[in-house]
């Protein structure tokens, strides 16, 4: 079956049961569903029962060797599920469309990373002039979000923004993730706005330009990204925090209640020539 945003809407249920990561019958993946893998692999890590099931899918097995995706659950403590990536021998250049995971566990790291290795991503991703460097802004933004309202606030010991990207050169298109273990829309909102009484309301505030922070005329930024997202780039984004979703896109917002996880993951859809 396809792990990506369209199916994981209403599959996550099943491949997320009682502290298990049960990728198995995965036939194919996108950076949304890996990308709630990790946030799941940050929940469960500390439960004795916790339990990660690779896909039987050589060629999606391959995927997830070429996102580096071993190299990150081995460090969330999921090294004995791992065998049956221990043993694909991968060569860097199989497939250049493939971004390994970033794993920016501090502000600086990602500043650095954004000024570097992500906009050589990018580039190879085929993006050059305006649409590199909007994007690389729009990664600004949503990688600022996360350190903004999270620092010194990490639900776990576990912090930072988890950064996907898939290239498909055929349809001229980038799909972009940042994923952040985080406090999440309603737990940044809430101490100030607290007549919000779900994760969608608390979404839609954020979309808004409100903020969660005291004292600070800030969230121009999720407005930038929707604006760019939807209008430059003939695109969309996501945002699902807890148990709340919406889609952004050029008919309105879309929103809806999912299965729940650990902190925010954003994405946004690029379409350039």
């Amino acid at each position: 079956m396809d792990y990506r945003f369209e199916t994981m809407r209403t599959k996550a249920t099943s491949c997320f049961p009682n502290h298990t990561i049960d990728l198995s019958d995965c036939t194919w993946c996108d950076p949304w569903a890996i990308g709630l893998a990790c946030l799941k692999a940050v929940e469960f890590k500390d439960f004795n029962d916790r339990n990660l099931i690779l896909p039987k899918s050589a060629e999606v097995l391959s995927y997830l060797k070429r996102m580096h995706f071993d190299q990150i659950m081995r460090e969330l403590g999921y090294e004995s599920f791992l065998k049956p990536l221990a043993a694909i021998e991968m060569n860097e250049r199989d497939n250049p469309g493939v971004q390994e995971i970033i794993w920016c566990k501090y502000r600086d790291e990602f500043d650095a990373r954004l000024k570097g290795g992500i906009r050589r991503m990018l580039i190879g991703f085929g993006m050059s002039g305006d649409a590199e460097a909007m994007t690389t802004a729009l990664i600004g933004e949503m990688g600022n979000n996360v350190y903004d309202h999270n620092e010194g606030q990490w639900p776990t010991n576990i912090g930072g923004a988890f950064i996907l990207a898939q290239y498909y050169p055929k349809l001229r298109q980038a799909h972009v993730v940042v994923a952040d273990p985080g406090i999440g829309f309603l737990g940044s909102l809430s101490p100030t706005n607290p007549e919000i009484s779900n994760a969608v309301e608390a979404i839609l505030l954020g979309l808004s330009g409100v903020t969660g922070r005291v004292n600070e005329d800030r969230g121009n930024g999720l407005l930038l990204i929707q604006e760019w997202a939807v209008n430059k780039f003939r695109g969309e984004f996501r945002v699902q925090s807890g148990d709340g979703l919406v889609v952004v896109s050029g008919v309105g917002k879309e929103r809806e209640s999912v299965h729940p996880v650990l902190g925010t993951l954003a994405s946004f859809v690029v379409n350039y020539e």
